[in-house]
């Protein structure tokens, strides 16, 4: 079961079900209440935004960073010396990962 869709599935019935009592509470409320919700929303995601770690800016999450092999695109580490499914060396010469295909050389 995959719980990403559980927890949208969750949040989107919960919204559905409390818009109306929201949406009547702030039309009841005014634009004051419009503006401060609206000041409270920025900066907490400006205190979210500070806080958030750059580390995984590739955007594959937390963890180290990955690189795409050169030979068959998979995600691996970016220090990995050959790739774990090819074996393809990275950053240098080929690791026994030519699968058995020759070189243009014929060897």
């Amino acid at each position: 079961m995959r719980q990403d869709l559980v927890l949208a599935a969750v949040l989107a019935g919960a919204g559905v079900a409390l818009l109306p009592a929201v949406l009547a509470f702030y039309l009841a409320a005014g634009p004051t209440m419009w503006l401060a919700t609206g000041a409270v929303v920025t900066a907490v995601g400006l205190a979210f935004a500070y806080t958030a770690d750059d580390e995984s800016a590739d955007g594959d999450g937390a963890g180290p960073r990955k690189t795409n092999c050169p030979q068959c695109g998979s995600r691996v580490s970016a220090t990995a010396t050959a790739c774990e499914y090819c074996g393809v060396g990275l950053g240098g010469g080929d690791t026994d990962g030519d699968r058995g295909v020759p070189d243009a050389d014929g060897a």
